[in-house]
Formats: C-alpha cells, sequence, structure tokens
C-alpha cells in the first residue's frame, strides 16, 4: 500500500501532510508516536475511512477512486481504539462481519472454527461480551477482524488498558496469529515496548508528519531529530558551548561543567546534549575508567518502579539515571545524599538548538 502527498485539514488547520508513505506486503508496520501525532487520522485515511483534502492511494499499484472505494474496503479490516460489541453472543459477533460480507455459511463455519481455535475463544462464544473480561473483550476485538481474513489489517491501540499480564499474553498471541495468517499490517501506538516487540518497521510521527521511518533499533541508535530522541527514550541534559572539537569528540562547556560528547559541531557552536537514563552509572567515588564524563551532585528526586528506580541528580544541570533497587540499597541512596554521576561520551546524543524549541519548552514543563 503507497500513499503519495496525502494532506488532511481541520477548522484551517493541517493536520496531516504526507508526502510519501509505503507499508510493504505481509509486514507489521508500527506507528508510534505521542498522542495528538495525527496517527489516528491517518490509520483513517489509510483504511478508507476517511477521505483526505489531497493525496493519491494506491492498493496493489491501483489507485482509490470513487469508483473502486467500496471494493478495495471489502480487502481491509480495521478496529479503533475501543470496542463496540452489537447485541447478541461472542458468536453472533464474530459472524456478523462475514455475514454483510455475504460469505457463505460453510464458510463462516470453517472460520469461526479457526479463530475460535487460535484466540482461544471456544468457552466463550455462548456468552454475551458483556460479561466478559477487559482482556477477554479484548480477544473477541481483535478476532473480528481476523475471522474476516482481510488483505490489510489497521488497528488503532489495540492493547491500550490491559493488565501487564493480559497484554503480555496477548501480544504473543496476536504476533504468532498475524505470521501464522500473512495479513499486512499497519499499527498505532505510543508504547514504545509495543513497538518494539510488534514492529518489522516503525514509521515515528509527529505533528501529523511522518519524520523517520525504519527499523526500531535504528532509530533508536541514530534518531533524526531531538523530538525523536525523546519518543526512542531519551533525556535533554543541558545545552552548552562546544570549546574544542578533535576528530569528532567535542568538549563542551555547560553550567560549570566540561562534558564530553561525540557529533559533527565546531568550536563556538552551541549544542544540546540528549542521553538515556539506562546509559547512566551512579558511584559512591568517582571510579578509574574510561568513561569521560563525571559529575558530582546531589540526589533531589528518587521514584522507585517495579523492580527498577528513577534517581534524579543535581549537578549544576539535572540527570536522571535508571537503575536497579538493589543499586538504591547498596548506594544507600535517599534525597539529600550525594553521588557520582558518569556517562559515556558515546553515549550522548548531539544536537544544533535550532528546530529544537518544542523539546527544550517540554524539558521545561516536566522541570516545573
Amino acid at each position: 500500500m503507497e500513499i503519495r502527498d496525502l494532506k488532511v485539514f481541520e477548522g484551517g488547520l493541517r493536520i496531516l501532510e504526507v508526502p510519501y508513505f509505503r507499508v510493504k506486503e505481509k509486514e507489521c508496520l508500527v506507528l508510534f508516536g505521542p498522542n495528538g501525532a495525527g496517527k489516528s487520522t491517518f490509520l483513517k485515511v489509510a483504511s478508507l475511512l476517511q477521505k483526505p483534502d489531497s493525496g493519491r492511494i494506491f492498493y496493489h499499484d491501483t489507485e482509490v477512486n470513487d469508483k473502486n472505494r467500496d471494493e478495495i474496503r471489502k480487502k481491509i479490516a480495521c478496529l479503533l481504539q475501543k470496542p463496540v460489541f452489537f447485541r447478541g453472543t461472542v458468536r453472533e459477533n464474530l459472524l456478523l462481519g462475514l455475514k454483510f460480507r455475504r460469505v457463505e455459511t460453510s464458510e463462516q463455519k470453517k472460520r469461526l472454527e479457526k479463530i475460535s481455535c487460535l484466540f482461544n475463544l471456544k468457552p466463550l462464544l455462548e456468552r454475551s461480551p458483556q460479561q466478559l473480561s477487559g482482556g477477554e473483550k479484548q480477544r473477541v476485538h481483535l478476532a473480528r477482524a481476523f475471522i474476516l481474513e482481510p488483505e490489510f489489517l489497521f488497528l488503532d491501540e489495540p492493547f491500550n488498558g490491559l493488565d501487564v499480564s493480559l497484554k503480555e499474553n496477548l501480544l504473543q498471541d496476536f504476533v504468532r496469529i498475524r505470521r501464522e495468517m500473512n495479513i499486512t499490517t499497519i499499527l498505532v501506538t505510543h508504547n514504545r515496548d509495543e513497538a518494539a516487540f510488534l514492529s518489522d518497521r516503525v514509521a515515528v510521527m509527529i505533528s501529523g508528519q511522518i519524520v523517520q521511518t525504519g527499523r526500531l533499533e535504528e532509530i533508536i541508535s541514530n534518531p533524526a531529530t531531538p523530538e525523536v530522541s525523546r519518543l526512542m527514550g531519551q533525556e535533554i541534559l543541558v545545552e552548552g558551548l562546544v570549546e574544542d572539537s578533535d576528530n569528532g569528540l567535542l568538549r563542551i562547556s555547560a553550567h560549570g561543567q566540561v562534558v564530553f560528547a561525540f557529533g559533527p559541531y565546531k568550536k563556538g557552536e552551541k549544542v544540546i546534549l540528549t542521553f538515556r537514563p539506562e546509559e547512566v552509572i551512579l558511584a559512591r567515588q568517582k571510579p578509574a575508567t574510561s568513561v569521560r564524563n563525571w559529575f558530582y551532585g546531589l540526589v533531589y528526586d528518587l521514584k522507585l518502579l517495579d523492580r527498577l528506580a528513577v534517581v534524579g541528580v543535581d549537578c549544576g544541570f539535572r540527570i536522571k539515571a535508571l537503575v536497579s533497587k538493589v543499586s538504591v540499597e547498596e548506594l544507600e541512596l535517599k534525597p539529600g545524599k550525594n553521588i557520582w554521576a558518569g556517562i559515556k561520551a558515546s553515549a550522548l546524543g548531539t544536537w544544533s538548538p535550532s528546530g529544537s524549541v518544542d523539546i527544550l519548552n517540554q524539558r521545561e514543563v516536566n522541570d516545573g
């Protein structure tokens, strides 16, 4: 499926502008981005539920038009965020789409048997959807799409709001079933872990534009913009001034500290530094290691998660570290304690401040 020169306006404002987009046959492409980025609108346009203000859409090299739109839509299944069930049993809800498409009764029975087994729904077939748990409802919701045996599957946040244990099982089942049925899929999520587990490729959408496409690990290691860097789990460290550049190794002055990082910048240029909290090392004493950047600071915040903790350290600028609970106990970390925070030069991202106003403003909002 291809999209060319897509534009969508709402109230005179451009909410989508995508010059080119392509999903390969049988792949699962995850459309990833923050809330309000335009992902759901894009999904509706791509699945032919909404007409764009301009642009061209191609399915198997055939351009969609008013004459063939309904015929092409028969090849598509689209599930929006909240499941809506019809009166009747789970069985009747599963078969309804096939009846609308006038699939023969014998074929309906064959597909119901197959999907009930794949999604483990046989014990639920005679129950009302309203009697099901959240996880069971989501299984039925997905099964209603798969039973249509579409060529193209569009899903909008299909695992949102589920408990962790329910989500893990459903994610595994979804990947197995989708691959078994070889369905080309576009899936919307703002959850990075879901994107990592489900995707063959990821398209990052920000402010109605697809700013980067590729395998998730490629995007994480080489984000195209500071905004993408932040979406991939990086934090803004500080803005500084390049004092020296030696074969790409930068010596940067920032808030009374010297920071080493790699980048294509020259002496006298301003840069923004980003980092991933899991790359930060905490220590009682400054270790004698190859790590170039060590900062002495005060713990100003400590948030305990499930098995990890986020530790905020004020070193003249604020840095966050993601460490294990064991490390919290061993280092006796608590607000008011002094600690060394280290990060490799190669673990820091460098960006020009131009075009990065939004991400800097977001940093100010987060810091309160």
